[in-house]
């Protein structure tokens, strides 16, 4: 049976793939949207290349933006800093913009058909939630609860400190 890894060096991991996510996603999809037709295919669901790389920004930027909070909180657990208000307040960006990414992502389909319906190229718009968009609500929702239970963890250790 191999030793667990200790919690800074799995945060440090962690951290270092958040970062990675965090720059690599707008960077992938700028870098994709210059490139000559043909070499990528991005799907921009009926747009004009312009307008669908503008809808997919809105929900990459603000995912990028989550990454790098929850890196944030990951860097401050790899130095031993678990439940301090620094590491709460993280973490509740982190679920805060996770939550308006999972909307963005939801509203993304609807809202390329409401551009392509604007610019003459669409007729219709569905609005509808798929089963994997619910998922990223539900989990986005309960890190918000998480983050309310760190909190009261921080809380928690405050008050054993202030005992002895």
């Amino acid at each position: 049976m191999a030793i667990p890894l200790p919690l800074a060096r799995h945060a440090r991991r962690l951290r270092i793939a958040a970062v990675a996510g965090a720059v690599a996603l707008p960077l992938l999809l700028v870098v994709a949207a210059l490139l000559p037709a043909g070499i990528v295919h991005l799907e921009t669901d009926g747009l004009p290349l312009g307008w669908g790389v503008v809808i997919a920004l809105v929900v990459i930027l603000p995912m990028s933006a989550a990454l790098f909070a929850l890196a944030a909180m990951l860097g401050r657990i790899e130095v031993g800093d678990r439940f301090s208000p620094a590491v709460t307040r993280d973490f509740h960006r982190f679920t805060r913009l996770l939550l308006v990414t999972a909307i963005a992502e939801t509203l993304r389909p609807s809202l390329a058909q409401l551009v392509a319906a604007a610019l003459g190229t669409g007729k219709r718009i569905l609005l509808g939630i798929d089963d994997s968009h619910f998922l990223l609500l539900i989990v986005a929702l309960v890190l918000f609860l998480v983050a309310r239970l760190f909190d009261e963890a921080a809380r928690l250790e405050e008050d054993s400190r202030s005992i002895v």
